[in-house]
């Protein structure tokens, strides 16, 4: 689509003042394969009843005849190991351009202001009556009308003079205006795009010292991420003996990292977020998806610890297994944790809707905990945390582990970490 240079200069213009509204005024807070993804299959929030109903099909292999997202990425290299298709790294249409003249109306459109909730007694476009429990209202951040849970199922980034970075709810007629220029605004003023502004994990910041086990966004995860490969490279050089084999980490195809509180005698309990990369063939590095961990353990043991996991995903299997909505892992371990030092070594076997994998574990804990046990985890894919982060609601786990979506100016942190640890393994 080509348009005249006043409307160059003028988008031009307009990208400039879209990042220096934010900047400074807002701080979040939070051989050869084909793949085609899939953008319209949104998947289902994480409850218990879908935990439990993805288990059962798991369990029977039903889903294998019915997700039509389980899309073979995979293919067989020269030497017999299964690899992914370097084609599947290549976006599969060039960036859309805009013609902003034609959506000038609405990109530079003002915050509304907000109708009472009681100037609607139904809603504004499908006029069913509200009511307390089956049908209640919700504002359109948009147009600030007053509609029902069923006509504003949308989620849209707004444009800069909203001042929002996460995509909010709007109805279905502003949905439909603000489709076409998601492109630009993600490109523009989501979070991914933001440089990251919390990169100090030395002893002069309090978050450096201790990890939390819940990352109430992805800017936290990246956070916490680095500061554990931070922290690992201090372990390894200091005591080679009881690091990851130089060799795992040279030829793993990908990396996840969590930190997981756990307690208990006997029967324990592990809950924790983290996020998980994948490693490309040119050996450059993804953009991050977040997940969570939920998990028990039984056997002889007592006590409680923080520890700060780093799953090597030996293979592309274990990356396929990363990218389901949710997985399962049974394996057995031993901990030991006295204070402010403690190491963990387990081995676990996982599985998903795309597949089954074995993975390493190393772990550094703090705590008071001693014992072994046999462990059992649910690990899922945060996809609230990835429609915040990246701004786009249909972004699939494959999407983003796959090279699919650009490297985010956010995690840079977490890159420059990673760069350390693979520079450090070539010393």
């Amino acid at each position: 689509m080509q348009f005249s240079n006043d409307d160059a200069n003028q988008n031009h213009s307009y990208c400039e003042n879209a990042l220096g509204i934010f900047d400074g005024c807002y701080e979040s807070s939070d051989d050869s394969v084909s793949i085609i993804p899939s953008f319209t299959n949104k998947p289902s929030e994480v409850r218990f009843k879908n935990v439990i109903s993805r288990a059962f099909s798991i369990l029977t292999r039903r889903n294998k005849t019915s997700d039509t997202n389980d899309v073979s990425f995979l293919g067989v290299g020269k030497d017999g190991d299964i690899v992914i298709d370097p084609s599947v790294y290549m976006p599969s249409a060039p960036p859309i351009e805009i013609d902003y003249s034609a959506y000038k109306e609405v990109l530079e459109v003002e915050p509304p202001e907000w109708l009472r909730d009681s100037s609607a007694t139904a809603c504004m476009q499908c006029s069913a009556p509200f009511t307390a429990l089956t049908r209640g209202r919700h504002h359109c951040r948009f147009c600030g009308g007053v509609f029902c849970r069923g006509c504003t199922k949308g989620r849209c980034l707004l444009p800069v003079a909203f001042r929002e970075r996460n995509p909010q709810r709007v109805c279905d007629a502003c949905h439909g205006k603000l489709d076409p220029v998601q492109d630009f605004l993600i490109s523009n003023i989501s979070n991914a795009v933001q440089v990251a502004k919390h990169d100090v994990m030395d002893w002069t910041c309090a978050k450096g010292w201790l990890n939390l086990p819940i990352g109430f966004s992805m800017e936290d995860e990246i956070y916490k991420s680095s500061n554990t490969l931070r922290n690992y490279c201090k372990v390894a050089r200091s005591n080679p003996e009881k690091s990851i084999p130089l060799a795992i980490l040279k030829e793993a195809k990908g990396l996840a990292i969590l930190t997981v509180v756990k307690a208990g005698a006997f029967l324990s309990y592990k809950l924790g977020t983290g996020l998980v990369v994948s490693r490309k063939s040119d050996g450059s590095w993804s953009a991050p998806s977040a997940i969570f961990s939920l998990g028990l353990g039984w056997g002889a043991q007592i006590g409680g610890e923080l520890m700060d996991f780093i799953i090597v995903l030996r293979d592309i299997k274990a990356v396929r297994t990363f990218c389901s909505h949710m997985h399962f892992s049974l394996g057995a371990g031993c901990s030991a944790a006295a204070g402010p030092i403690g190491r963990v070594l387990e081995a676990d076997i996982r599985a998903g809707d795309r597949g089954s994998c074995m993975c390493y574990t190393y772990s550094c804990s703090k705590g008071a905990f001693v014992g072994a046990s046999l462990e059992g985890n649910i690990v899922a894919t945060r996809m609230d945390a990835n429609m915040q982060f990246y701004g786009n609601p249909c972004l699939t786990t494959s999407d983003i582990l796959l090279g699919m979506v650009d490297r985010p100016e956010a995690a840079e942190p977490l890159y420059g970490a990673l760069k350390d640890l693979y520079s450090s393994l070539s010393c």
